[in-house]
Formats: C-alpha cells, sequence, structure tokens
C-alpha cells in the first residue's frame, strides 16, 4: 500500500509539472480550475489566432503604454476587459434574445462604458413597431456574487470564456478597426490576445456603439 501510495504522489506530481509547463506558469503560480475552463473553451473553438501571456504582478501599477509594450499590442486601444452587467428592469416576460438580465461587454481601457449608448444600441435588436421603452433598461455592473457565480472568474481575471453560464457578448464597435485585441485570460496575471474575427466564433457576439473615450481624470484598472 505505501509503495502505491508513492507511485500515485510521483504520478500526480508529474502531472502537476506536465501542465504547469503546458500552461507556462511563472514561479509560484499553480494551474487551477478558472485557467482549465478558459482555454479549454478557447482551444475546443480552434481559435488559432489565440495567444497566452502572462504578465507580472506589478502589470496594474502600469501605464496602458507600459501594459501594450509588454503584450506587444501596437496601440493601447487594443488593451481590452470584460465587464459583467445586469439590466435591473428585466422581468421573466422579457425576451432573453434581445434584452437578457444579464451581459457580458468587451471594451477598451481607453474608453468608458455609455450606459445610454448601450441603452440605445440593445433597443435596436428589435424591430421599431416592437422596440422597448427606455424606462425598461437600468443597466449596471453586477453584483460580485453575480459575476462569480455566473463567470466564474475574479477581479481582473474574467474573460468571456469558459464562463460557468452563458450570457450575450456585445464587444465595442471601437475594437474592430485594430482587428486584435487582448483580455484577461482566467487569472489575474494571464492575458488573451485573439484576432476580432476569432472572438466573433464564440456565438451570441454582437458589435455595438457603446463608449465614449476615457477621460483623462479616468485611471484605467
Amino acid at each position: 500500500i505505501a509503495v502505491s501510495s508513492i507511485m500515485t504522489e510521483a504520478l500526480e506530481a508529474r502531472v502537476k509539472a506536465l501542465e504547469q509547463k503546458r500552461y507556462r506558469c511563472p514561479k509560484g503560480v499553480e494551474v487551477d480550475e478558472s485557467m482549465r475552463r478558459a482555454r479549454e473553451h478557447v482551444e475546443r473553438l480552434q481559435l488559432y489566432s489565440s495567444n497566452w501571456k502572462w504578465v507580472p504582478e506589478k502589470y496594474y501599477d502600469w501605464s496602458l503604454e507600459q501594459r501594450a509594450k509588454m503584450l506587444k499590442a501596437k496601440s493601447t486601444h487594443m488593451l481590452c476587459k470584460s465587464l459583467l452587467l445586469e439590466n435591473k428592469k428585466v422581468t421573466e416576460e422579457t425576451d432573453p434574445k434581445t434584452n437578457p438580465r444579464f451581459l457580458m461587454v468587451i471594451i477598451q481601457y481607453e474608453t468608458t462604458l455609455d450606459v445610454k449608448k448601450l441603452t440605445t444600441s440593445m433597443r435596436k435588436l428589435r424591430p421599431v413597431a416592437d422596440r422597448l421603452d427606455e424606462s425598461q433598461f437600468d443597466l449596471r455592473v453586477a453584483s460580485p456574487e453575480d459575476n462569480d457565480r455566473i463567470t466564474g472568474y475574479k477581479f481582473n481575471s474574467v474573460t468571456p470564456f469558459g464562463l460557468k453560464e452563458k450570457v450575450m457578448m456585445v464587444m465595442s464597435s471601437e475594437i474592430v478597426p485594430y482587428g486584435y485585441f487582448w483580455m484577461g485570460g482566467g487569472h489575474v496575471h494571464l492575458k488573451l490576445g485573439m484576432s476580432v474575427g476569432d472572438f466573433q466564433k464564440l456565438g451570441n457576439v454582437h458589435v455595438m456603439d457603446l463608449c465614449v473615450p476615457r477621460s483623462s481624470s479616468d485611471e484605467p484598472q
């Protein structure tokens, strides 16, 4: 029994080491369930433009220019984040295809979410005659509890891939001209780069006008 236990532990250590190598984890970081979910989803969709890159702990203290240089991004406008939003006005009678309770927006760090613009864009998902009134929208950042339950990711590690529950994806139209962008990768220090075309293969992705330029007083997160 002792020999069997030792062999099992050795095998588990070997598997763990191989996984660490595959994910190219920096020292002190172990592969967890969140990272596996994100990568397995990307690989299942065969998104060949995807690029995973680890960033240092001080990454979020850097300017956007420093972050872009680290990721070898041609522009700071290619650096993006994913936010889970909730429409507080959704009822059981609301059509989830055109007005879901939860949706995820992908926006650039160089911009700020404009809820009024997003509301206007969401309303356009329906024909004019059947368009919802603005009063039926109250879009806000989802609570940490709902974010954890639906995405399965913590703050600064949220990625649109491997979510625990499917939600509508809304990509800012400002991202499209750049052709490629970077987002969270399922761990606070892991980033995922991908072409816009590959990202749209995720399904249920809507490109909308939903942002305004970030003011100089707004600090990137």
